[in-house]
């Protein structure tokens, strides 16, 4: 019971510094601009044309095309962005809710998840000075399930499960490469879970129910990497491990994305989701990994 409870919250989840200063390239580009400044010499002609008229002054700005003022990430000041996704995720594993009874095991592919949607949300938020980075990921759930639930007491032939979830993400870190086309953030931080669900069991002869309400909080480490791949295109890696001391038995994701730049300021992304969890207390287990595509909308402030 408690793995259907994990696979239903799992599946939506859910879920992101730099500074180089070169002396001798800063001087070489102020040589520049400055010999770029002065005036160009008048051609002989006009040298040995007294009634010439002298050439008008070139307007430099008005003759180069105008460039939007791209942000400088390393001014010292904050700079945010927000990552709408969503993840289109299955769910299996098993849990138990009802503790003399026998887990019950979660069989849920996108399309059972999607007909027991009621609602959900999922967004995240990166803020970002310099070379540290903060970011943050939210997820609610809403399911009612009536299929992919395995029963395993033949006594009990139909179940539903009634499954709230939310879980929140705050993972501060470090940009610890930051030249060329590749960044690599560390990360450090916790995940805390709520869980609330509703099992019922349906037989001839029997009936069980069990309603259940946990909390827990995960320590994780995690890695962001960006990859330029030429061009408006990139390629990046989410991932996280946690548990083990607190929390979780042991939970870990991994998210790779190929990203598409819109425009200056919004990137679109596509990509695969692996989320696994292993939470177990007193009779209550949820054991469930959750898998599938995923598309993100990262919209910079």
């Amino acid at each position: 019971m408690e793995d259907q409870v994990k696979s239903l919250r799992s599946f939506p989840m859910i879920r992101n510094a730099i500074r180089i200063a070169i002396a001798p390239l800063l001087l070489g580009g102020a040589s520049a601009a400055y010999a770029d400044e002065q005036p160009a010499p008048p051609p002989p002609e006009a040298q040995a044309d007294p009634s010439a008229q002298p050439a008008p002054p070139v307007d430099r700005q008005a003759a180069q095309p105008a460039k939007a003022a791209a942000s400088n990430p390393n001014d010292g000041k904050w700079h945010f962005a927000t990552i709408g996704y969503v993840w289109f995720a299955g769910a299996w594993g098993k849990t138990d809710v009802i503790g003399p009874v026998p887990p019950v095991d979660l069989t849920l592919p996108f399309g059972k998840v999607l007909k027991g949607f009621k609602f959900a949300f999922m967004g995240a938020a990166e803020a970002r000075k310099d070379r540290f980075v903060v970011l943050g990921d939210l997820t609610f759930i809403h399911l009612d399930a009536r299929q992919g639930i395995g029963i395993r007491d033949p006594d009990f032939l139909k179940a539903e499960l009634d499954s709230r979830t939310a879980e929140v993400t705050l993972l501060p870190g470090y940009r610890v490469v930051d030249k060329g086309p590749v960044t690599v953030d560390l990360l450090a931080g916790a995940r805390m879970n709520w869980f609330k669900i509703n099992l019922q069991l349906k037989g001839p002869n029997r009936e069980a129910a069990g309603d259940v309400k946990h909390d827990w909080l995960d320590p994780l480490i995690g890695t962001r990497i960006s990859a330029s791949l030429g061009g408006k295109w990139s390629f990046g890696f989410y991932g996280d491990l946690g548990g083990a001391i607190v929390g979780s038995r042991i939970t870990w994701q991994a998210v790779p994305t190929i990203n598409y730049q819109i425009s200056h300021k919004m990137t679109l992304g596509a990509g695969w989701r692996y989320f696994k969890i292993d939470y177990r207390k007193g009779d209550f287990l949820y054991n469930v990994h959750q898998s599938g595509p995923l598309i993100t909308f990262r919209s910079t402030l």
